[in-house]
């Protein structure tokens, strides 16, 4: 159970940290109620799917991170198209993902309230 809070923890430090503020409040919104929705989830492979997710998830955010430092104190190659979405948060999933009706109802939700903070 402690791993499970220490992942959180970090997940919501790295928001704090690294986000911009709106992207943190739907973030951190996001992350507790996934959190909270698979709190009672005892599907080993389940389970295991959840906390890689999550653990990439903190990957990319560190990797955005460090690019996004390396860029602002001039150290990086901003010339090139190919580096640009090392300095942008998020990544676009693959076409070849397997997700539930109710996952795609999800991302579809999660889609219009992001955008909506865009606006």
């Amino acid at each position: 159970m402690s791993h499970v809070l220490n992942l959180y923890r970090s997940i919501l430090r790295l928001h704090t940290k690294h986000l911009p503020k709106d992207m943190r409040a739907l973030g951190d919104a996001y992350v507790q109620s996934e959190f909270r929705l698979h709190k009672d989830v005892t599907n080993e492979e389940h389970l295991n799917r959840f906390f890689s997710g999550w653990k990439d998830y903190i990957e990319h955010i560190e990797q955005t991170a460090r690019a996004r430092n390396s860029k602002a104190a001039g150290l990086a190659d901003t010339k090139n198209d190919d580096t640009a979405r090392l300095y942008s948060f998020g990544a676009s999933l693959n076409d070849e993902i397997d997700l539930t009706d109710e996952q795609k109802e999800q991302l579809m939700k999660l889609k219009d309230e992001a955008s909506g903070l865009t606006k």
